[in-house]
């Protein structure tokens, strides 16, 4: 199973706003580690993985500030290499879905979540979520 696989389960599986920011944040985090290595400035994808990564790394960020985010781990992200001799254009489909589940997810916490700093985290990573996959999906969110 790859990190993006095992993000996209552990986000698919999340029950509870902890769980969502916390699953959020390894969806970021897998997202930035698969496309980093695939980075190619001969690629036609270079830019869009370049903003996409600068998405993530936003949306970490916002998810990171939320003040119901677990002070650890609730689950040991996967350490396998993402998607090794994938073609780029694949990654971007896969990131892109992934991002798209981000999106739904952190939008709905975003919407019940009682205080004030956990609605703007989830809507702030929840923009950057959408942002990624507008940059690596042709059909959008």
């Amino acid at each position: 199973m790859t990190r993006i696989t095992a993000a996209q389960h552990r986000v698919q599986q999340a029950s509870d706003l902890a769980a969502v920011l916390d699953a959020a944040y390894e969806a970021f985090e897998a997202m930035l580690s698969a496309i980093d290595p695939v980075q190619d400035p001969a690629s036609g994808l270079f830019a869009a993985f370049v903003m996409a990564a600068a998405s993530a790394a936003n949306g970490r960020n916002a998810v990171a500030l939320a003040p119901s985010l677990p002070g650890h781990p609730l689950a040991v992200p996967a350490g396998q290499r993402p998607w090794p001799g994938e073609r780029p254009e694949r990654l971007a489909e896969v990131v892109a879905g992934l991002s798209h589940l981000v999106a739904g997810r952190l939008s709905r916490a975003a919407a019940c979540a009682p205080d004030t700093g956990d609605r703007a985290a989830c809507t702030h990573a929840a923009r950057s979520a959408r942002d990624i996959c507008g940059l690596l999906s042709t059909s959008g969110p």
